[in-house]
């Protein structure tokens, strides 16, 4: 089982990561410490601490560790599974029937505007 599914699959860890993710979006700061603490497995924390660096989606508040802010590359509009690593693709190819909704919305929306 890879980081993410160590996350999503257990509802505390994604919950913990939702709210840390939640936090970040409306206040621009993140507690690094509680999420960690609720991730609760050294690993783990490791990995998804580095995949949030790397991507410049967080920098640790140079005045204590115990708190995040958003990064350079803070996407406010990245989604909890996206945020724990789950690549785009394997979405898709779990639930292929929302990738055909998305489709058929936007062509709905296409024709609307193209009758206006």
């Amino acid at each position: 089982m890879n980081w993410t599914q160590r996350i999503l699959d257990f509802p505390v860890r994604a919950a913990a990561v939702d709210d840390f993710l939640r936090d970040l979006r409306a206040r621009g700061t993140g507690d690094l410490n509680a999420v960690l603490a609720t991730l609760n497995e050294g690993g783990l924390c490791r990995q998804a601490v580095e995949f949030w660096l790397d991507r410049g989606w967080i920098v640790v508040a140079p005045q204590t560790p115990l708190l995040a802010l958003i990064g350079p590359d803070f996407d406010r509009a990245v989604s909890l599974r996206s945020f724990c690593g789950e690549p785009v693709s394997d979405r898709i190819r779990r639930r292929p029937e929302a990738v055909t909704e998305m489709i058929e919305e936007a062509e709905e929306v296409e024709e609307h505007d193209g009758d206006s």
